[in-house]
């Protein structure tokens, strides 16, 4: 179930990076604002009465939900940013080096055990990212901002969800999500005030970009990683995620003719190889019950 939950997943939040594209030239602080605030709505109606259990939540949770929300916050910000630095490719690839960061904050602030074979493949994987990515830094030196922030991007979602994983037992997924969007579009929206972008006068494509990202990228996409954390560590959730960079880089190849270059096949080749690597169990512990997992 939770490899299925997965895949459904990467395929929505793959969706992201093209509708960003899709939504240009609208600033990145406007698209980020946008989705998270339409995002919080939706979860909010979502989760109904149930949002009244985050009132009931000790101190402790309820600056974790803030924390949270201020990661996700920034994960837009500067992600969203990194698109218009550097291409489609060299930007979800960089950001898809989530493993490697929820693997060390997993380990040391939640005990998840990285093992030998999950190590392996995340290495793979994370060559794959470098030989998908790396053939676009050569060709412009804005593409070095463009890096640096999808890195960044990168360090804030492993750190996001490393606090989503925490939380699975604290309170309900949806109500959960909805506050930390929330959070999220408050941070992301005194810094549109504090840039000056315009929310409102924008064209009408790119709100309907960033609607459809609402919808597929954080109510289905981002929904289902959090479902999928709860059950699985946050490094193997991140793991999947490395798949973001073949499928965003087919769908601007198919909606606005970038077509990927041979390196970024070969990439994601070895991106896919190194998931399975990680993925496939041995038989004592295919059958090993997953525990610690939340009521939703």
């Amino acid at each position: 179930m939770a490899g299925l939950a997965l895949l459904i997943a990467i395929l929505a939040v793959s969706t992201s990076a093209p509708l960003v594209r899709a939504a240009e030239p609208a600033p990145a602080l406007v698209f980020a604002t946008l989705r998270v605030g339409l995002a919080a709505l939706l979860l909010g109606a979502l989760a109904g009465p149930r949002l009244r259990l985050l009132g009931r939540l000790p101190t402790r949770e309820r600056v974790l939900v803030v924390v949270a929300g201020l990661l996700l916050g920034a994960h837009f910000g500067v992600w969203i940013s990194s698109l218009y630095f550097t291409s489609t490719a060299a930007s979800v690839a960089l950001v898809a080096t989530q493993p490697i960061f929820a693997g060390l904050f997993g380990h040391l602030l939640l005990g998840d055990r990285v093992r030998g074979r999950e190590v392996a493949g995340i290495a793979m994987a994370a060559v794959g990212c470098a030989v998908l990515g790396g053939g676009d830094w050569a060709h412009s030196s804005r593409a070095v901002t463009g890096d640096l922030l999808a890195v960044a991007g990168a360090v804030t979602a492993a750190g996001y969800l490393v606090v989503g994983r925490r939380m699975r037992v604290a309170v309900p997924l949806v109500p959960y999500l909805a506050a930390v969007n929330a959070v999220a579009a408050l941070g992301l929206f005194g810094a549109t005030l504090v840039a000056g972008a315009d929310l409102t006068g924008q064209a009408p494509k790119a709100y309907l970009a960033i609607a459809a990202c609402a919808v597929l990228g954080s109510l289905v996409g981002h929904t289902l990683l959090n479902w999928s954390v709860r059950r699985i560590p946050t490094h193997l959730v991140t793991l999947a995620i490395l798949g973001e960079p073949i499928g965003a880089s087919l769908l601007t190849w198919g909606f606005f003719a970038e077509r990927p270059p041979i390196h970024a096949v070969a990439g994601g080749a070895v991106v896919l190889v190194g998931i399975g690597v990680a993925f496939v169990r041995r038989r004592d512990e295919s059958s090993a019950p997953i525990t610690g997992a939340a009521p939703d």
